[in-house]
């Protein structure tokens, strides 16, 4: 805090977003995007939408710890702020005795998109904060603390975007499934077919012809893994995270929301 700052006696009104500079406007038959903001850190934070190099501050919103908000801004590129502390100061200056945490990357909202930002704890102090941003509930990444939060999709699953051989791969989880299993197609794109071990699966449809295989390399969020085992089936298409990668992470599942991180 800058020496000498004059304090509010109040802190913004909480979840209750406001504009900070010339926040970009929504004009009509603009097609919008919206982020909801979820709180979970265990410190009350101001939450900032910015230019994507941080220069400029556009919308913001205070949060308490369990508090949820949404941002509605035009499609586009930005940056996202997290002040967090516990003692609350002004707007330039934010918690007298608080942190500015940055998200480590851009966040791209698309035209009709539905993003979440989560803010978790990994530690007991404020600037201990977690990011975890997903798309359609679908994780993009992990966050600088390893970690990937995914939400319940419609089907009922929950998903993960990965890739294989750096194609990009959507997963979706399956805690029956013992090996990871990759579309067909993916497998006759780059060759698998051509050196697999033939084997046979059994599935809700019956006994399956398929093949086992070795990826060089294989991706879960901002996770990578090398020289992993991988199967496929001719006329399989959906893409399966098994056992044989969840059982080298921590999951944890709350209704629907799932955590992932290394053990």
């Amino acid at each position: 805090m800058t020496a000498g700052a004059t304090c509010d006696a109040q802190p913004p009104q909480s979840a209750r977003v406001f504009d900070i500079d010339a926040a970009p406007r929504v004009k009509k038959n603009q097609m919008a995007a919206r982020i909801d903001v979820d709180n979970q850190h265990r410190y009350p934070v101001l939450a900032i939408l910015t230019s994507p190099d941080g220069e400029m501050e556009y919308r913001g919103v205070y949060l308490l710890t369990g508090q949820k908000a949404s941002l509605v801004v035009p499609a586009g590129d930005y940056g996202f702020t997290v002040l967090s502390g516990s003692r609350w100061c002004n707007l330039d200056s934010g918690f007298s005795d608080g942190y500015v945490v940055p998200y480590p990357d851009q966040i791209h909202l698309e035209r009709q998109s539905r993003s979440d930002m989560h803010l978790l704890s990994f530690g007991s102090t404020a600037d201990a904060v977690m990011f975890s941003f997903a798309v359609h509930g679908v994780a993009q990444a992990a966050n600088r603390n390893e970690i990937l939060e995914l939400s319940r999709q419609i089907d009922g699953h929950f998903h993960v975007v990965g890739s294989v051989e750096d194609h990009p791969v959507t997963f979706m989880i399956d805690t029956g499934a013992t090996t990871v299993t990759i579309p067909y197609s993916l497998a006759t794109r780059i060759g698998l077919d051509k050196n697999c071990k033939p084997t046979h699966f059994i599935t809700a449809a019956g006994r399956v012809q398929g093949c086992m295989a070795i990826v060089q390399k294989l991706t879960i969020g901002g996770f990578q893994f090398q020289q992993m085992e991988v199967s496929f089936n001719r006329g399989g298409e959906t893409p399966l995270l098994g056992m044989s990668i969840l059982s080298q992470f921590r999951v944890q599942q709350n209704a629907d929301t799932m955590l992932i991180s290394m053990n």
